[in-house]
C-alpha cells in the first residue's frame, strides 16, 4: 500500500481537479488524505433560498459538504487547515490581512509540513504556478505545496516535533488541465448544445500546454464517485449545473481523466497513467 497526499485550496477543489484520482486509489487500497487550505468562507451560495442568513455560516457548512464529498470519493482521512478564504483577485476579501493570500510565509508551510511528517505520502499533488486558473487562494497553494515539499526535511527552519520523523515525499505532482483535451471536450458540448456561447468560452485562455502533461489518470470507473463529490457541495453547484447533466455519450471523456505535470522526483520511478 502507497500513500497520497492531494494540497487543496478551497473544499470542492478535491472533487473538481482530483475526484476521479482519489476515488480510484481509495478503491485500490492505497492511503489517500486531503489537506484544505482554507474555510471556503468567501464562496457563493447556490440552492437555498435565504443566503443572507447562510453567510455567516459557509465556513461551517462547507466543512460539512467537504466531509460528504470525501466520503462519495471513498477518503477516510484529511486535514482541515482553516485559513480564511482570500475570494478572488482584487475584492476585499482578499485585501484581509487574515486571509490564506496574505499569510507569511512559515505558519502554513510549517502546518504542511506537520501533515507530510505525520502522513508520509508518497506523493504530494497541488497546483501549478498559475493556481489553475489564478484564483489567488490556488496560487498560494501551489507556493505553500511546493515550499512544503522541500521544507519537510529542513530542521533548521522546521525542526521536528516530538513523535515526528522526517519525511520526503517522492514525487511533487501539480494538477493541471490539458488545453488541449479541454478544448476539444467543450468543443464536442456546445456543438451538442449542452453549454452556451459563454459557457464555450469561458475558460478558453487556462490550461497547460498538452506536452508539459507528464500523467494522465484514467478514472473513468469512478466519475459516478465524482459527480456525488461534487453534488455533495451543495451551496456551491446549482442543482441544474450542466456538469451534473452531461450525457452518457461524453461523461467518461469529459469527468474520467485527470492530467498531472510530474514537477520533481526523488526517485527513478515514473508513470505517464499513474500517479504511485
Amino acid at each position: 500500500m502507497k500513500s497520497i497526499l492531494a494540497f487543496h485550496a478551497h473544499p470542492d477543489d478535491e472533487s473538481v481537479s482530483t475526484g476521479v484520482t482519489l476515488a480510484k486509489y481509495a478503491a485500490e487500497g492505497h492511503r489517500v488524505v486531503v489537506a484544505t487550505a482554507t474555510d471556503g468562507s468567501a464562496g457563493e451560495i447556490h440552492n437555498y433560498d435565504n443566503p443572507e442568513e447562510l453567510f455567516p455560516k459557509l465556513a461551517e457548512m462547507r466543512r460539512k459538504e467537504l466531509e460528504a464529498s470525501l466520503e462519495a470519493l471513498g477518503v477516510k482521512e484529511y486535514e482541515w487547515m482553516g485559513f480564511k478564504d482570500s475570494g478572488m483577485m482584487g475584492t476585499s476579501e482578499n485585501e484581509d490581512p487574515e486571509c490564506f493570500w496574505r499569510q507569511n510565509y512559515f505558519d502554513p508551510v510549517g502546518k504542511l509540513v506537520d501533515i507530510i511528517r505525520k502522513y508520509k505520502p508518497d506523493a504530494l499533488i497541488t497546483y501549478d504556478p498559475f493556481g489553475g486558473y489564478g484564483h489567488p487562494d490556488h496560487i498560494q497553494t501551489h507556493r505553500i505545496g511546493t515550499a512544503a515539499y522541500f521544507a519537510a526535511s529542513d530542521l533548521d527552519k522546521f525542526p521536528l516535533k516530538e513523535n515526528q520523523e522526517v519525511w520526503i515525499p517522492e514525487r511533487l505532482y501539480y494538477s493541471a488541465w490539458s488545453k488541449t483535451r479541454m478544448q476539444s471536450r467543450r468543443q464536442q458540448m456546445f456543438d451538442a448544445g449542452i453549454i452556451s456561447e459563454e459557457e464555450f468560452n469561458r475558460f478558453n485562455p487556462i490550461g497547460s500546454e498538452h506536452d508539459d502533461i507528464d500523467v494522465e489518470v484514467d478514472g473513468t470507473k469512478y466519475v459516478e464517485h465524482k459527480i456525488n463529490s461534487m453534488k455533495a457541495h451543495r451551496s456551491q453547484f446549482k442543482d441544474d449545473w450542466w456538469g451534473f447533466n452531461i450525457p452518457d455519450e461524453f461523461k467518461e471523456d469529459f469527468l474520467g481523466y485527470e492530467n498531472y505535470i510530474l514537477a520533481f522526483n526523488r526517485g527513478s520511478w515514473s508513470s505517464e497513467t499513474d500517479l504511485i
